[in-house]
């Protein structure tokens, strides 16, 4: 526990404060937890900080990127991608948090694996968690390691920051298929990317919205539950509008639940929602083409 206190910027008097601000919060009605969740991430992200004190620093206008002399040669390369990030992300979700963001890069995939809230899989370049943006180096997966325009096309740190922007509007109040369909959603639109295989065909057997809000981290098929989430984040921004989705973030922001915000904003039942969502993706999504890959 003392050394708990001494990586909090403050110490005691700064914990008996964000203990205060818990209890005081835990007892407003409505939804108290999404009171608490910004005191639990700024906690983890100091954490975080703290763990990472020894690594060199490099500031730009919204960002903080935290490497080690390894990607001393890299460090310009994701400074120049989080800032190409930033205004595509915030004018998406119409919202830009306050302060800088914090950016961790490692050196490579093991290092990465040893992060602190690591959960994802082995192919994984990056991911968001506790407030922070964890990323692995770009000299670790691509082939021209010094182009710029490969790395903000093709790199994690526009999707991650999209975690990272949507986390601090909603506080939480969010579902994993949604984060995951709204990130992919903003990067379509700002790089044009999507993540189309021969496993994720929008054409067979697909997951029910059920099966995906239930436990979309452990769905058999990962690269098929991405692709639903982005189609059914695209069917309302792009037979709806973008003003309909952030109607919906804003829903979220104001503690409604996803299907309810959802159904809110549509005007139609969540299982229509499923149903239409469904039958635009066949028609207007991309699909795995072995001649076009």
């Amino acid at each position: 526990m003392r050394a708990f206190i001494q990586m909090i910027p403050g110490g005691v008097p700064a914990v008996i404060g964000l203990v205060l601000a818990c209890l005081f919060f835990s007892m407003i009605p409505g939804r108290p937890q999404m009171w608490l969740y910004p005191l639990v991430r700024q906690a983890m992200q100091l954490k975080i900080d703290y763990q990472t004190k020894d690594m060199l620093a490099k500031e730009t206008p919204h960002f903080i990127i935290k490497y080690t002399e390894n990607d001393a040669d890299m460090v310009n390369m994701v400074a120049e991608a989080a800032e190409a990030a930033y205004e595509p992300v915030t004018a998406a979700l119409n919202y830009a948090p306050g302060g800088r963001a914090l950016i961790l890069v490692y050196s490579d995939r093991q290092a990465m694996k040893k992060a602190y809230g690591w959960a994802g899989d082995a192919s994984a370049m990056g991911f968001y968690w506790g407030g922070v943006i964890q990323i692995l180096s770009p000299k670790a997966w691509m082939k021209n390691s010094q182009s710029t325009n490969e790395f903000i096309a093709t790199g994690p740190i526009a999707h991650e920051y999209t975690h990272l922007v949507l986390d601090h509007l909603a506080k939480g109040n969010y579902s994993r298929w949604f984060t995951e369909g709204l990130a992919q959603y903003v990067e379509y639109k700002a790089n044009g990317y999507e993540w189309v295989t021969v496993d994720n065909r929008l054409t067979g057997k697909i997951y029910t919205m059920d099966e995906m809000d239930a436990d979309f981290d452990e769905l058999p098929n990962q690269s098929l539950a991405y692709r639903q989430s982005l189609a059914a984040v695209r069917y309302i921004a792009e037979v709806h509008g973008d003003a309909k989705l952030n109607q919906v973030l804003n829903y979220l922001k104001a503690g409604v639940k996803v299907d309810r915000a959802i159904e809110k904003t549509l005007r139609m039942d969540y299982a229509t929602y499923e149903t239409m969502v469904n039958l635009w993706a066949k028609g207007n999504m991309k699909q795995y083409s072995k001649n076009a890959n």
